[in-house]
């Protein structure tokens, strides 16, 4: 027993001093769009908990991968949300009414200090961040107000990666859950309840290679390009439907300066995001080219002088 209570109090010195010295333990939700049962998830909540911080999952109750920042849009409707498990909640929906959920209702009055948004199964680079309801998720927390890291794994780009399943994803997704656990313990130790643990209105899109430790390259800094490939593509059959395709590039690597390049060449890659779809760098050229009739455009009179 005595043997018990010491080890007790000494897990409570150590998480006290890796959350920055403060009164309570960190909050962290944990949301994505793989599903509440996914490993990505689950492992990351199980790990993130026994390193002392006060961790929540929620998340939808089934696969909702590509959906992007839908919600469900019906007020007044009542969701069969389920408990799976402690501090771990199943909603059926989109992972942004998941994140809404959490934040506007299970853990109203009690927000969290950090938002992890995955670990996504399979990369969020490129045109797939636009889809990602995993990155589209981290995005909505941080317009909210909330610090927001959306963590994934990227992919052996080759066909034979592919029909096998992409076995090398899963070996090294629980890599990529541990890398995410050490993350946010660094952050930890610069917490403090008020404060913001990220630079205010920004987020972090994090890709990890599906690498052994001894094979990532480094950390690389990358902006996602301005214009992206696209993930699919569709073929027309002679009856007039329409069949689907992953694009033949998605299955090539690539080395060109981009986050899917850098990716493919072995390196963790950090994207910052602010989850903001404004963009004021260009407004005097639309001025120039729009504003001639700033004024709405008078009515016109049909040839009967009717309105």
């Amino acid at each position: 027993m005595k043997l018990n209570i010491a080890a007790g109090v000494i897990f409570s010195v150590l998480t006290f001093a890796a959350q920055g010295g403060a009164e309570r333990p960190m909050r962290i939700l944990i949301v994505n769009d793989d599903g509440c049962q996914s490993m990505g998830s689950t492992s990351l909540q199980d790990k993130l908990t026994a390193k002392g911080f006060e961790v929540w999952l929620s998340a939808p109750a089934s696969n909702q991968s590509g959906i992007g920042s839908a919600i469900t849009y019906k007020p007044g409707a009542i969701f069969d949300v389920k408990k799976v498990g402690n501090k771990r909640y199943c909603f059926p929906g989109t992972p942004a009414d998941a994140l809404d959920f959490a934040l506007l209702g299970l853990l109203r009055g009690t927000p969290p200090d950090l938002v992890v948004s995955g670990v996504n199964d399979g990369p969020n680079t490129g045109m797939a961040q636009i889809n990602s309801g995993t990155v589209s998720a981290a995005a909505r927390a941080v317009r909210y107000g909330y610090p927001a890291i959306a963590v994934s794994i990227g992919v052996i780009p080759s066909p034979q990666e592919m029909a096998a399943g992409w076995p090398a994803t899963k070996k090294h997704w629980p890599d990529a859950v541990d890398y995410t656990v050490n993350r946010v313990v660094e952050l930890a130790k610069q917490w403090h309840p008020q404060q913001s643990l990220l630079p205010a209105g920004t987020g972090l899109s994090i890709n990890y290679p599906p690498l052994s430790a001894s094979e990532i390259k480094g950390i690389k800094y990358i902006h996602s390009p301005q214009y992206l490939r696209p993930q699919l593509e569709y073929k027309i059959l002679p009856d007039g439907k329409a069949q689907q395709f992953i694009a033949k590039e998605v299955l090539q690597p690539t080395t060109d300066n981009s986050d899917t390049g850098w990716l493919d060449r072995g390196y963790i890659t950090y994207t910052v995001i602010d989850g903001n779809i404004s963009n004021t760098a260009y407004d005097q050229q639309y001025q120039q080219r729009l504003d001639r009739n700033i004024l709405p455009i008078p009515e016109i009179k049909n040839s009967t002088g009717d309105k």
